[in-house]
């Protein structure tokens, strides 16, 4: 547009056009300046990921700083992906941003290079950079209840033996043996063809559960981990101690927090 302009004045000996170029041209100038002093000095340092489960958005916190100076409208964000506008006030000289990124697969995630850029003032000028932070996150199996949660005991010796039928809080499913009551017998799951299994009760002083990977055979790797995944998190909701059993690797019985993490950890990791 601006040689145009100058064609044009230059043609037709206008100083006016001749005036409205060169300003046009003076503002781009200044433009260009601004656009790249609203990046220039930025301190970028990479907090806490946040760990997820399969299929939803990941958090990584970002920590920027910018001395002096008042920032407007950066954008923070990974490439492809939705991005933070934020400003930065000269008085704190800092903020605090979580960005997300897509959590599509099991196992350890490394964002990649995430990209921060600025139109500021104008819009027509953009600058921008990629640097590499040093995050990462953990993303849990999505959780998914494929079979019943099975009371295995803690010495592999074979299921939890009946409770007494007083007790009104569910615990899980063991195989039918014979002389328990039919009125504990799950009929959906023999109806599936899953075979004969009992309801389980528990008393306040609830056994120990161990979650088995040999106890779900014939499904996948992903369908395994997930199942693991839902009972884990059921035994923590109900306040069960818990313990879990992969191949090669193994987890002592425990409860609360601490375990559920631990538990999540080895299953993503797996």
């Amino acid at each position: 547009m601006l040689l145009g302009l100058l064609l044009l004045a230059i043609n037709y000996q206008n100083n006016l056009i001749f005036a409205l170029c060169f300003w046009l041209f003076s503002i781009f100038l200044v433009a260009i300046l601004h656009t790249y002093a609203n990046l220039a000095g930025l301190v970028l340092r990479a907090g806490a990921a946040e760990p997820v489960f399969v299929g939803e958005q990941a958090r990584f916190h970002l920590h920027v700083a910018a001395a002096s100076r008042h920032r407007h409208r950066l954008s923070l964000g990974f490439p492809d992906q939705q991005a933070e506008i934020c400003d930065i006030d000269a008085e704190t000289g800092a903020i605090n941003v979580v960005i997300r990124y897509p959590a599509l697969q099991r196992g350890r995630l490394r964002p990649g290079r995430m990209e921060v850029s600025s139109r500021y003032p104008l819009g027509i000028i953009r600058c921008w950079s990629a640097p590499a932070l040093d995050w990462h996150g953990l993303v849990y199996p999505r959780p998914r209840y494929l079979r019943p949660l099975f009371n295995s005991a803690d010495n592999g010796q074979g299921n939890i033996p009946d409770r007494s039928s007083d007790s009104d809080e569910f615990s899980g499913f063991s195989h039918y043996q014979a002389g328990q009551s039919p009125r504990r017998i799950f009929w959906k799951a023999y109806a599936k063809g899953q075979g004969l299994l009992t309801k389980q009760y528990e008393q306040s002083q609830a056994d120990e559960l161990i979650l088995d990977w040999d106890s779900l055979d014939g499904l996948g790797v992903e369908d395994r981990l997930s199942t693991l995944c839902a009972w884990a998190l059921d035994c923590d909701k109900r306040g069960v101690a818990f313990g879990l059993k992969l191949p090669n690797r193994s987890l002592p019985a425990g409860s609360g927090a601490a375990q559920l993490a631990k538990a999540l950890r080895e299953l993503a990791v797996y």
